[in-house]
């Protein structure tokens, strides 16, 4: 029994990323950073078992500011009081939503949403406008559909007050989509004068706690990485994927310039004229490889354990079996097109799309 207790701790700790790191700004003066508790991160059998059994996964996100609706594009991060009021409109639905406070005082309307901004700017460390550094921090907490609207926001409450306890923040809950979530909106320095400076521990990190403030609440959440999952592909970016559904029902001349040269270089491949080199592929392998031996281990200790440790491994090599393909999305294009050509008998048309490198409304 200790050693299968050992072996799964292990394989937890290989699925951590670290703790939450604090750092001092530079041109800030005084305070302390204090070390923040550890999360209760679910046992290791609770956790592996969580895997296995795709719990929902918890989602935590670092956005940038509201997109123009002209352009589509991203507006500038809150580096000013402008546009920290700009976005507190955006998250408070010009005041239609409800922000709740760090004191959890709530705020209703247009005039409190001016009493938050004006809050925010009394220490006049925040510049009004030609801002030069990020001055707040919007971060968006969600989870699948159907999981409970009030419990989200009730963790996404905890999380909050855990996380940001010294400084100033706001956060609501939108329920305009199908799946539930909160944007905290936080005062990059706190009343100390620390500045928040997350890095990808740090919101791994972060998801830990969410979905430890969710378990509270009785929801069943996990945040393991996206590699222990067995998923390749990153999440397509949320302004890429505006401006192509732009674009697809006619409201643009073309897609995103990053949408047209993943395209374009899928095409020369599909075509034999140049074979597109990612040097992360590499590593997908190799991490694959890591975590299949990794849930080998697991499961050949479990094995040998009494019926529950046998089912729980029987489990993970199904768990594995059906792990999706080491395929990026760039190999999935080049398939897709080598397909088609195949079945229509013709070589693949590369003739650019009108307008393509020219529109002024792609994104970077």
């Amino acid at each position: 029994m200790k050693k299968i207790d050992g072996v799964i701790k292990d394989w937890g700790e290989r699925t951590d990323y670290g703790r939450v790191k604090g750092r001092k700004g530079k041109n800030i003066v005084g305070g302390r950073y204090s070390k923040p508790a550890p999360t209760k991160a679910p046992a290791g059998r609770d956790k592996l078992v969580s895997t296995v059994r795709k719990a929902p996964e918890v989602m935590v996100k670092i956005t940038t500011g509201r997109k123009d609706p002209n352009t589509g594009k991203p507006r500038p991060i809150m580096t000013d009081m402008r546009s920290i009021k700009d976005h507190l409109d955006y998250i408070s639905r010009n005041g239609d939503v409800e922000l709740e406070d760090e004191n959890g005082h709530i705020q209703a309307g247009k005039e409190d949403v001016r009493t938050v901004r004006n809050a925010w700017a009394d220490d006049g460390s925040i510049p009004y406008e030609n801002g030069k550094r990020r001055e707040a921090f919007n971060i968006v907490l969600s989870m699948p559909p159907g999981t409970d609207r009030a419990s989200v926001k009730n963790a996404a409450r905890e999380f909050a007050t855990e996380l940001f306890n010294n400084h100033q923040y706001v956060f609501a809950a939108h329920e305009d989509e199908k799946h539930p979530h909160v944007h905290i909106s936080v005062k990059a320095a706190d009343k100390d004068g620390i500045r928040l400076n997350p890095r990808k521990n740090d919101l791994q990190r972060w998801r830990e706690i969410f979905a430890e403030k969710l378990r509270e609440q009785g929801i069943e959440a996990n945040a393991t990485p996206r590699k222990v999952r067995g998923v390749v592909k990153k999440a397509e970016k949320q302004a890429v994927r505006h401006i192509d559904q732009e674009h697809v029902i006619g409201r643009r001349k073309s897609s995103s310039r990053v949408s047209a040269s993943q395209l374009e270089a899928a095409e020369r491949e599909a075509n034999g004229e140049r074979k597109h080199v990612n040097p992360a592929e590499a590593k997908i392998v190799e991490q694959r490889k890591q975590v299949q031996h990794d849930f080998g281990t697991v499961a050949r200790t479990l094995a040998a354990g009494d019926k529950d440790d046998k089912t729980l491994a029987v489990e993970i090599v199904r768990f594995v079996q059906h792990m999706p393909p080491v395929r990026t999305r760039h190999a999935e294009q080049v398939e897709a097109l080598q397909r088609s050509s195949v079945q229509s008998g013709q070589t693949i048309d590369r003739t650019p799309e009108k307008g393509r490198g020219e529109n002024k409304d792609r994104d970077r």
